[in-house]
């Protein structure tokens, strides 16, 4: 099957989140069939009394943030330069059935689409490139998504949420990110908040392609310099 996938770029918790797609604001990079790439933003909001019928025709409407190929004009402004217009279309019912119809309308030909929570490791900007054209982007198109290190990722993010809450924080407050072009590694950035004037953050690094359970994967966290955030 191929399949797009998404990132998933807003609030997952949002109630229009959890009853649509899995989040309310989307984004990917992606290959056309005759080779041209493309960036694509996507956002969905559900209908309230104030919402006018002829655009708001479903509960959750979905609409078209940025749509535009992907070139390496220098200086480049693809978004303003290359935007795509599809007869007009910049709304439509915010599911993953039309969101798939989306896409192809534009010149794909994917079987279906799926958005990946954060800790998936998707994100459609890299950290690092060359320019501003088409290194840019990771492609949602060309991204291989691994279920098992997301159950992982995922695991690793309750013990730290967990023991947060332990330790008496009501709203825990770490950071847990994938490691851009390192499947196997995660970030966890910590904040101790002692005094104001002993209040510091602390940088890890945990891997979860190395043992077999959560605490395998804990034992091997490994103190480093981030080179920002104060750590």
């Amino acid at each position: 099957m191929k399949t797009l996938y998404f990132e998933g770029a807003g609030m997952a918790e949002a109630d229009v989140s959890k009853a649509t797609v899995g989040n309310c604001r989307i984004r990917t990079a992606f290959h056309l069939d005759d080779g041209k790439a493309v960036y694509l933003e996507i956002n969905g909001t559900e209908r309230t009394r104030y919402s006018s019928p002829k655009v708001f025709q479903w509960r959750y409407t979905g609409f078209v943030d940025s749509c535009h190929y992907i070139t390496d004009d220098v200086p480049n402004d693809d978004s303003n330069k290359h935007s795509i217009a599809v007869r007009n279309v910049t709304h439509f019912e915010y599911t993953e059935a039309e969101i798939l119809r989306y896409v192809n309308s534009l010149g794909a030909s994917f079987d279906a689409i799926k958005v990946l929570p954060d800790l998936a490791g998707y994100r459609v900007f890299r950290e690092k490139y060359s320019n501003n054209g088409l290194e840019r982007y990771n492609y949602g198109d060309l991204f291989q998504f691994d279920p098992e290190l997301l159950a992982r990722r995922e695991a690793v993010y309750q013990y730290y949420y967990e023991l947060e809450k332990a330790e008496g924080q009501k709203y825990p407050n770490f950071s847990l990110w994938t490691v851009e072009g390192d499947p196997g590694a995660l970030h966890l950035l910590r904040h101790f908040p002692s005094t104001p004037q002993t209040a510091h953050n602390t940088h890890w690094i945990i891997r979860v392609d190395t043992g077999e359970t959560l605490e395998d994967w804990i034992a091997m966290a490994t103190e480093t310099y981030l080179g920002k955030y104060g750590c």
